[in-house]
């Protein structure tokens, strides 16, 4: 590590600890009622179906009761509407879960998928100290603090993504199957397919399409058709069910289409906002992947920030994509020197979920625009990079201009 960057460092990283730490603090004392109150969702589900009773987790009122009646003891008081708004192949990967006593299960869960997240890392860091710092970044960010707080799968999910682009080279069809596996959850995949048809990686894009059709089929063996029949009117019909999580889940989230919503936009308004974003976001990744000279590194932060801003719902927990996309970036910074504006645009995106969700806080509505302004900053860095590098390679040339 060069001497010219300790001192910028060392700020960035008094300020992120200070923030990070009242984070934790923060989130353990909202979530104190009702602790790991997600996970027990996982939970819940996953005894049902163990015990023969998969149809609660069709009916989202009693599927809640159940919820409180069994966590009672954890609760200062009931939870809220909690439905179970997974594909069945979310829920044919937390079965085994299911077996274990409830704690040890969550401790399980978040501590495997954790380690496994910073193993992803280590495909786009140089061994020494772009590990630890970025180890130091995920564990300390709101947005794991959030996860933990609830017992959320966004490590397991941002793990799946970045082990899934990091194996590329390596190890194609391992690298398919992890992407593949992440279509547990539908609303961060979207992007992934996208980078593999641009970059013409054709071998992982087969694995990743049989790995995702495959638990799709062991899915329908296990449940029966009913579970997807379910869930897909929950997510393209008008159900009752819809209406209801959307008041308490959607709605509690961070996307485009919530920021609209709330700001007194039509829902069909709200609605087409959220597409074009997605589409917007699906030619900045197409663009990365199949025209840029980006750097690998510099290509995956792309990749996870649109991932979040293309998604139709997202909350402060799968804001850990986000949170390894600016850690990478930190890691780039230290390597080539920081510029203007890269320390507060750290600190601003890395803390950020601490404004959020925007129905509780409205500054959280300025969270889309910046992870664009940061979007646009990657993408200057990525240039500038390639400038640096290929600009005494054509002067030697004896190229004009140069």
């Amino acid at each position: 590590m060069r001497t010219s960057v300790r001192t910028p460092l060392l700020f960035l990283g008094s300020v992120c600890f200070f923030l990070g730490a009242a984070g934790w603090v923060f989130y353990g004392a909202l979530f104190s009622f009702a602790p790991a109150q997600d996970f027990m969702v996982f939970y819940t589900a996953a005894r049902a179906f163990l015990d023969g009773h998969l149809s609660l987790i069709f009916d989202g009122d009693a599927f809640t009761a159940q919820i409180n009646a069994k966590f009672g003891g954890w609760f200062s008081q009931p939870l809220d509407f909690h439905p179970w708004v997974y594909p069945p192949l979310f829920l044919l990967m937390v079965i085994p879960f299911g077996i274990l006593p409830f704690s040890l299960a969550y401790t399980i869960f978040l501590i495997s998928s954790f380690v496994l997240l910073n193993c992803a890392i280590r495909c786009f860091t140089l061994p020494g100290y772009q590990r630890w710092l970025c180890a130091a970044s995920l564990f300390l960010s709101p947005a794991s603090a959030f996860t933990v707080a609830v017992g959320q799968n966004s490590f397991m999910t941002t793990a799946l993504l970045v082990g899934g682009f990091g194996l590329i080279n390596r190890a194609p069809i391992l690298a398919g199957a992890l992407i593949g596996l992440l279509a547990c959850k539908p609303q961060l995949w979207l992007m992934a397919p996208v980078a593999l048809i641009a970059a013409r990686e054709w071998k992982v894009f087969a694995s990743a399409m049989a790995t995702a059709s495959l638990l799709a089929l062991v899915s329908l063996a296990v449940f029966g058709s009913e579970a997807w029949q379910e869930w897909l009117e929950l997510m393209l019909g008008p159900s009752p069910l819809y209406q209801h999580w959307l008041q308490f889940g959607r709605l509690n989230g961070q996307s485009a289409y919530t920021d609209a919503v709330l700001l007194g936009a039509p829902e069909n308004i709200a609605s087409g906002l959220q597409a074009v974003v997605t589409a917007l976001c699906a030619i900045l990744v197409w663009w990365c992947y199949k025209f840029s000279s980006l750097r690998r590194d510099m290509k995956l932060v792309v990749l996870l920030t649109a991932t979040i801003l293309a998604a139709p719902h997202s909350s402060n927990y799968d804001a850990v994509m986000v949170t390894v996309a600016v850690s990478l970036y930190l890691c780039r910074a230290v390597e080539d020197g920081f510029r203007f504006g890269d320390l507060s645009m750290i600190i601003i995106v890395w803390s950020i979920e601490l404004l959020n969700p925007p129905q509780m806080l409205r500054w959280g509505l300025v969270t889309p625009l910046v992870l664009c302004v940061f979007l646009a900053m990657v993408s200057l860095r990525g240039r500038s990079a390639v400038a640096r590098v290929t600009a005494p390679v054509l002067s030697a040339q004896g190229l004009p201009g140069f």
